[in-house]
């Protein structure tokens, strides 16, 4: 049985969740303890609770420990399988990210799987709906892994409720990959949406970053052909996608509002991290390239790609994952500055840069 510090690295729920897929794929039961030691509140929240519970229904696994605050838990799973599934956090918690727990093991199930998730869609330290199904699921499928996504509901913080619901076909294998470069910049698309307020807050946001973008130098200056919605749930909220289209990899960014954040912060906020991104001329934004690790390690071939920031929750993935697979691989470059990763499944432990 493995043993792991949940302490380690980004010290939050993404040790979990990434063990948590990876002892589904695997069969290889973990403990972990020191969960979230380092958090105002430390121990298990309801939306981490909700992912070893979910966890559990797609592998036939018993958790030991998985209560409210709790920060150690020995999960043992069985086989996977897949079919129809329906998850409820029952808070604001993120459905995305629980989502993100599934998919790697669910690609590798016996048969297709249908997953129904309620919570946050679009919810702060998360990755929004939009960037799970216009930046993340078309690199997927990119690699082999057929992943189609569409949300019923949207759920913000603090009042949640959203849904998203994801199909989810299983993989013969997955393929590796190589950029190092993003090319060109081919165009600049988005979303600006408001739920239950007023329509001229979207309005002002997809103002405000469209001016934002105008102003940038080189291939990023462009109009950006943002779309206004109006969001179905029950709360407020209101966000900023955007998406920009490059020659070899898509990267996209989302700015939420809240309570006395102005609407032209929410588009200038996107419009700036976008831009930030392309400026490196690196091939991943920062959240593509840790959520991107998993598959690439899953890949029967050396990988290689560069991103404009290296995270700390990169660098955890690449660790817990090196945990449950052999694996070597290197990370050229500092945490918070522009780097290089070379991911090679299959080979002797190697956990340099790790």
């Amino acid at each position: 049985m493995l043993e792991i510090d949940g302490s380690y690295g980004e010290g939050g729920g993404q040790i979990l969740r990434t063990a948590l897929s990876f002892s589904c794929l695997t069969g290889i039961p973990f403990r972990m303890e020191n969960i979230r030691r380092g958090r105002r509140r430390p121990g298990l929240m309801p939306q981490h609770l909700a992912a070893v519970r979910a966890a559990c229904a797609i592998s036939g696994a018993q958790a030991q420990g998985a209560e409210p605050g709790s920060t150690g838990i020995v999960f043992t799973p069985e086989a996977v399988r897949g079919g129809e599934f329906e998850f409820a956090i029952g808070t604001a918690g993120s459905a995305t990210l629980l989502l993100q727990t599934l998919i790697p093991p669910l690609l590798r199930a016996d048969r297709p799987s249908r997953v129904t998730i309620s919570g946050g869609t679009h919810v702060p330290a998360s990755p929004s709906f939009h960037y799970l199904a216009e930046v993340f699921a078309p690199l997927l499928r990119r690699l082999g892994g057929d992943v189609r996504l569409a949300i019923r509901t949207y759920g913000f913080y603090p009042r949640g409720g959203g849904e998203i619901c994801a199909e989810i076909a299983p993989a013969r294998e997955f393929r590796p990959l190589v950029l190092t470069a993003r090319g060109e910049v081919q165009r600049i698309t988005g979303w600006s949406g408001v739920c239950n307020l007023p329509s001229g807050i979207a309005e002002r946001q997809r103002a405000a970053a469209q001016e934002t973008l105008a102003e940038c130098p080189g291939d990023v200056r462009r109009q950006a052909d943002i779309t206004l919605l109006e969001a179905p749930g029950p709360g407020q909220g209101t966000f900023l996608f955007l998406r920009a289209e490059t020659d070899t990899v898509a990267a996209g960014c989302t700015s939420l509002g809240a309570r006395d954040k102005r609407a032209e912060t929410v588009g200038t906020e996107a419009a700036g991290e976008l831009f930030a991104h392309l400026s490196t001329g690196k091939a991943f934004d920062p959240h593509l390239a840790d959520q991107v690790v998993p598959f690439l390690a899953l890949s029967p071939e050396k990988s290689a790609f560069t991103t404009s920031r290296i995270t700390r929750h990169l660098l955890t993935n690449l660790w817990v994952i090196n945990l449950f697979r052999p694996l070597r691989y290197r990370v050229t470059g500092e945490e918070g500055e522009p780097g290089e990763v070379t991911v090679h499944p299959g080979t002797a432990f190697d956990r340099s840069g790790g």
